[in-house]
């Protein structure tokens, strides 16, 4: 099996099959992790290093004192033993090949869709940081509706769609998936986003809002460790984030307070 690390966040690519769940089907295969891009430090010697994919630093007596980013048409900071370099290349690390399989950092319980591959999907378990990726069946795709694999023909393949500048946007029609797209240079990363149970993502306010069904306490879905707390103030619901408090872990619904 042969792994490769990409991407300045942590991230995994791995493409061999070796386990079968009855529910969510093909499961590729983990390895250890690796953290991707590690920005270059003055002091060996150096006159520049890259302080990362895009850009690197100048360095005098052992300190970096400015840093430059690299171009539209070199576009990449390629390392050197004394000095780094522009270049057409992304170094190793700093972009994954069309064909790699990507794990994602996990934003929160459950499953989510891939940003840009719609025959794969990602499982993220409690105190898991880094998904299970699932391979969907040879002629379906995943679904984020119903969050399985279906039939192509029946199923559209959403992918996100990032414009030239970093910002948020939806994730297809959904309003509880969202994402991510940030842009620098010619390089765009892409990071997925889903809003818990009964909130949704709203571009004015840049964040998941939550809709009381009524007065009292509601488990986040994407974090157990967390509740909802719905009060009425001025005639409308007011919804507020809170964490259970130390020496808990988990809100409990039935009783209402964290165990």
């Amino acid at each position: 099996m042969t792994c490769f690390v990409v991407g300045f966040v942590l991230l995994l690519t791995c493409s061999t099959i070796y386990s079968q769940d009855p529910v969510l089907g093909n499961k590729l295969e983990n390895g250890s992790l690796a953290r991707t891009f590690t920005p270059g430090a003055c002091g060996g010697g150096q006159t520049s290093v890259c302080s990362s994919c895009t850009s690197l630093s100048l360095c005098i007596s052992n300190n970096d004192v400015i840093e430059v980013p690299c171009g539209s048409n070199y576009a990449y900071c390629s390392p050197g033993d004394v000095e780094a370099s522009c270049s057409t290349i992304p170094a190793t690390g700093c972009a994954p090949a069309a064909d790699e399989t990507v794990a994602i950092v996990c934003s929160s319980v459950g499953i989510l869709p891939d940003p840009t591959n719609c025959n794969i999907y990602h499982v993220c378990r409690a105190g898991q940081d880094i998904s299970d990726v699932y391979q969907c069946p040879t002629g379906t795709r995943f679904s984020f509706s119903v969050l399985r694999c279906q039939v192509q023909r029946v199923t559209p393949c959403v992918t996100v769609t990032c414009g030239a500048t970093s910002g948020f946007v939806y994730y297809g029609n959904s309003r509880q998936y969202y994402a991510y797209c940030s842009v620098e240079n010619v390089m765009t990363s892409r990071y997925i986003f889903k809003c818990p149970y009964r909130a949704r993502f709203s571009m004015d306010t840049k964040s998941c809002v939550y809709r009381c069904s009524g007065v009292g306490n509601y488990v986040n879905t994407n974090d157990p460790a967390t509740y909802y707390q719905c009060y009425v103030a001025n005639g409308r619901y007011v919804a507020v984030l809170r964490s259970c408090p130390v020496g808990t872990t988990t809100f409990n619904q039935r009783l209402q307070y964290c165990v």
